[in-house]
């Protein structure tokens, strides 16, 4: 069902709306620029399948796979996503606004030059991900593994990762990407190791 509605949006330009998918299964789909708007996909499994371009709308994705996925360039306005398993897709350039993670794993996800306004993630792995050159308006973390991600040229200020786990990360030379940013007293240890500074 699933397919055949996608392959029929595609062919004829529309939106696909007000739909249930439940337990659908798809793998390594094209389906570039599709439009999805109050749409339910419910434990689907779309893994390795290309939405570069695409817009959801008013989305819920709850206990997915759309691990290895394109989602490069794709906008992402009043969007769920709940219990998903992520790993290693690509949602470069991508915009998320007023949307909501919780309970996902995200391991190597790139996040590289994406919006992210009004948006929380809670309660997820993204260990190892790429937040390079990302923009940050308002979001809120919330216990959040981080370990290992990349925030080059990624301005943190003003944000509350006291919380998530911060280790090993990776920013410029510079670490202007830390100025401002909120963090507890064992976070402030650990950054201190990154800024080479020696607490006696």
């Amino acid at each position: 069902m699933l397919y055949d509605e996608i392959v029929h949006a595609l062919e004829t330009e529309t939106t696909i709306g007000q739909k249930v998918f439940e337990k659908e299964k798809i793998n390594g789909m094209n389906a570039e620029k599709i439009m999805f708007e109050h749409v339910q996909f419910i434990k689907c499994q779309i893994p390795n399948s290309h939405f570069d371009g695409g817009e959801f709308i008013d989305v819920i994705f709850d206990g997915c796979d759309v691990s290895n996925c394109s989602l490069k360039n794709t906008y992402f306005k009043n969007c769920k996503f709940l219990n998903c398993k992520m790993d290693g897709s690509s949602f470069c350039s991508a915009s998320f606004k007023s949307t909501r993670m919780e309970n996902c794993c995200c391991l190597y996800c790139n996040y590289v030059s994406t919006l992210w306004e009004n948006t929380s993630a809670a309660d997820c792995n993204m260990e190892q991900s790429f937040f390079s050159e990302a923009i940050f308006k308002k979001p809120i973390f919330h216990n959040i593994n981080f370990t290992g991600v990349d925030f080059f040229k990624t301005k943190l200020k003003g944000i509350d990762l006291s919380d998530c786990i911060i280790r090993n990360l990776m920013v410029s030379d510079t670490y202007t990407e830390l100025a401002g940013v909120k963090v507890n007293i064992y976070q402030a240890a650990e950054l201190a190791k990154l800024l080479k500074v020696q607490i006696v």
